[in-house]
């Protein structure tokens, strides 16, 4: 019985992170291969909606109720750690270490930014957290990393970019965010560093480039 419900939840989660890879895999497609992208979303969906059934489930993705001091080191700690991984990102594509302007699309940057994190590393790393505490960081990890990478590796839009570059930085930035996620029993410092590190990036973006859908 007891290896039932440590699979229960470990086979959802696999489905589900798969669901969203092929999603991104087959989200540029025209129809009638976008379906596919449709379906799987869907049912990535359907299942992080079948394990959110109450205000206690949603509690648990978010992470424990702590104190407003403690509220407020962690956002302190989000912000610090966006702005530093995106300085470094902006420096690794030569660009100005800060944006010179800033426009709307932020704040779809930021959205998706924001539910990217509730997602892998509230959803996904509190689903399987039970079964090894380091096998569920690389878990979320892992599934973050896959996601990204199959935006870029579908043949619908052939991007000239590096993806190895694009999956050592998402599952080197993943892992810290999945082990600060769990170490301070917070979404919130990996949910503000992922917003703010978007928003610094894509700030100078006047529409969405065609890798956000």
């Amino acid at each position: 019985m007891a290896v039932r419900k440590r699979l229960s939840p470990l086979s959802g989660a696999i489905i589900c992170s798969l669901g969203l890879m092929v999603f991104s895999f087959f989200i540029h497609y025209k129809f009638p291969a976008r379906l596919i992208s449709v379906l799987a979303l869907l049912m990535s969906a359907f299942i992080i909606a079948r394990d959110l059934k109450s205000l206690t489930d949603l509690k648990k993705i978010l992470g424990k109720h702590i104190s407003f001091k403690t509220t407020l080191l962690y956002f302190l700690l989000g912000i610090t750690a966006g702005i530093l991984l995106a300085v470094l990102y902006r420096w690794h594509l030569s660009t100005s270490l800060m944006p010179s302007s800033i426009h709307s699309f932020v704040i779809v940057a930021a959205l998706i930014g924001g539910t990217e994190e509730l997602v892998f590393r509230g959803y996904l790393q509190e689903s399987v957290r039970n079964i090894n505490v380091p096998f569920s960081i690389l878990f979320s990890t892992s599934a973050h990393t896959g996601y990204k990478c199959c935006l870029f590796l579908s043949p619908a839009m052939p991007a000239d970019i590096n993806v190895g570059f694009l999956a050592l930085w998402t599952f080197g930035v993943g892992l810290l965010f999945g082990t600060v996620r769990h170490l301070s029993k917070s979404l919130l410092p990996s949910l503000t560093a992922h917003v703010l590190f978007d928003i610094l990036v894509y700030a100078e973006f006047t529409t969405a480039p065609w890798w956000v859908w």
